[in-house]
Parts: structure tokens; sequence; C-alpha cells
């Protein structure tokens, strides 16, 4: 997406992880422009590990990614195109990512008073901004993930009917399917020419 102004931080299976300098502009936007810089901290980890998740999914689906990028509104995984299915599958890594964050982040204020002003930045970054993110990033409509995570659920259900219908048992010998008795009628037919 960005070609200047990144950083690479780091390398995920050989992936360049890159941050764009536009990521303070996106994490005061998305803070209400208040000082709180646990907050801040969250909203780029929860870019980024939504950004892994498709990487991590892409891996997994035998698509070379290229790059993982940060930036102020958001993040992209540079990935190859598959097939309709695969790229389905991948839309769902980001938010997916995401909930490993939202279960823990809701339950350990529960069992652990948060007295620390930073963590509970934290804590809200990883609850209610976490879902207000899933929410946006599942709405179908391109560019964002749901446009195509949406049509994973026709496409498993067209590939389950594909298979089906290719395990579909032979007609036995004899039987009246005129393709295997025209099969049949041509292999005998061959095996006489063969025999004189």
């Amino acid at each position: 997406m960005f070609r200047t102004g990144l950083w690479t931080i780091g390398r995920w299976r050989g992936v360049p992880i890159r941050l764009h300098w536009s990521i303070p502009l996106g994490a005061l936007l998305f803070g209400h422009f208040q000082f709180v810089p646990g907050f801040w901290l969250g909203f780029v980890l929860l870019v980024l590990f939504h950004e892994l998740g498709h990487a991590y999914l892409a891996h997994r689906r035998r698509l070379d990614v290229l790059e993982v990028q940060v930036h102020g509104l958001g993040g992209v995984c540079v990935h190859a195109s598959g097939s309709p299915f695969d790229n389905a599958i991948v839309a769902w890594g980001g938010v997916l990512a995401q909930a490993l964050f939202l279960i823990p982040a809701y339950a350990i204020p529960h069992f652990v008073p948060v007295t620390n002003v930073y963590v509970a930045q934290l804590v809200w970054a990883f609850t209610t901004t976490n879902l207000w993110l899933i929410g946006l990033n599942l709405i179908p409509i391109e560019p964002l993930d749901g446009a195509q995570a949406w049509q994973l659920p026709k496409l498993w259900l067209e590939r389950r009917r594909g298979k089906k219908r290719r395990a579909r048992p032979k007609p036995k010998k004899g039987s009246d399917d005129p393709v295997a008795t025209a099969k049949r009628l041509a292999r005998e037919a061959l095996d006489d020419a063969k025999r004189k």
C-alpha cells in the first residue's frame, strides 16, 4: 500500500514487518485525541497481530507472503492471491487473531484488579476498540476483510457438494448406465481386434 515512509522492525518467517510514520496519527485519532499511551500501544499491537493473522493463514494455504505493513489507518498483509476459497480463509485471519486478545482482556480485570492507568488503557484497546475494529473489518464491502470473509460459507458448501459428486459410486458392470455400456463394448471390440 505505502511505498515510502516505512521502517522495517523485524521479520516473521522471512516476511518483513514494516511500520509507517502515520501510526502516531492513527493512534491519536482512534484514541480520541487524548494522551493515552497505553491505548496507543494496544492499538498498534492489535493492528500488527491482525495483519500477522492474515499472514499466518496465507502461509498455511501455501500463498507467498511478501510483507506486513502497519500504518495509521490500519494495516495490510501483502500476499499472493489464491483461489476464492483460499482468499476467504485468509480474510478471516485478522479478526481471529484479534479475538485471541479479546477473551483474556475481558477476563483479566475480573480476576486481577487493574490499578495502573496504562494497563487500563491497554485493556480498553484490547476490549472496546478491539470489538469495534472486528465489527468494522467484517463489513462486507471492499476493501474491508468482510467482502471476502463472508463468501467462505458459500464457497465451503460448493466444495462439499463437488466432493460428494466426485465420490459417487461408479455403476457396476452390466448396469443400465449408457456410458458404462459404451466403454464395455469399446473394450470388448479392442480385445477382439487384438486377438485377430
